[in-house]
């Protein structure tokens, strides 16, 4: 009586993991993975570190599964590095990023940060020129007309968990109407969406002006929207404080 049971209690068993398998159910390993990387993002959107360094610890990274989850979640390893002031953990984090996974979204914010740091160390004025960004602006000079501004695309995993935030940028458009030296002067959450807002930064165009001289220099806010929207906002800024916008401001920001 007790082997039939057995063999019954077999049968269903193998009929629900075929099941399961049909259906492409997650196994609890990767289950797991995305409930650690989901809680790990919303932590780092609170501006939680501590949960954050506790939630992905190297060990358990390495259990999982390469590919972007896992990658991302290690690039906010990095961040959190960065933010508590361990340089040189964030520095292995980034270069282990570019080295293991080249082609990553992860890898493409590593090497951005990377630059970025580098910049820190080997220009003492770099720290000052974001302090004093908005001094560059001139407001009496007329705007230059944009002619391409490529869309930032949304981080992977920002965009699946639902964080929104912005990202402040200044930057210098040339006679040719090329942009150079963008650089963040505020951005929330911190770095989360930097490196994709200077990306696309980087590969805008405006009109060309008839007289060379001295490069214009510009503010624009790029909103990465809640909705998860694949076209982040962009709103220029002239006389608003560099502060999180509100619901009004956003609302008339224009693409």
């Amino acid at each position: 009586m007790r082997t039939g049971r057995m063999a019954i209690f077999s049968i269903a068993l193998a009929s629900a993991l075929l099941a399961a398998c049909q259906a492409n159910i997650p196994t609890p390993t990767e289950l797991e993975t995305v409930r650690t990387s989901s809680d790990a993002y919303l932590a780092y959107a609170r501006g939680d570190c501590a949960t954050v360094q506790r939630l992905v610890d190297r060990e358990r990274l390495e259990a999982w599964t390469f590919d972007e989850m896992r990658h991302s979640t290690l690039l906010l390893q990095g961040f959190c590095s960065e933010i508590e002031g361990d340089i040189e953990t964030a520095r292995d984090l980034y270069r282990r990023l570019i080295l293991e996974a080249p082609n990553s979204f992860a890898s493409y914010d590593a090497v951005e940060r990377t630059r970025t740091l580098k910049l820190i160390d080997e220009d003492p004025d770099y720290e000052r020129q974001v302090r004093t960004a908005r001094e560059r602006i001139a407001p009496d000079k007329s705007r230059r007309t944009p002619i391409d501004r490529v869309s930032a695309v949304y981080p992977p995993l920002a965009k699946a968990r639902g964080i929104g935030g912005f990202v402040v940028l200044e930057f210098g458009i040339t006679a040719r109407g090329d942009t150079q030296n963008p650089i963040v002067v505020d951005s929330r959450p911190p770095l989360l969406f930097d490196g994709s807002a200077i990306r696309a930064v980087r590969r805008w165009q405006y009109m060309r002006k008839p007289s060379k001289g001295e490069e214009d220099r510009q503010l624009i806010r790029i909103l990465f929207k809640q909705d998860g929207t694949a076209n982040p906002t962009l709103e220029e800024i002239v006389d608003p404080p560099l502060e999180e916008p509100t619901a009004d401001q956003d609302s008339q920001a224009s693409s």
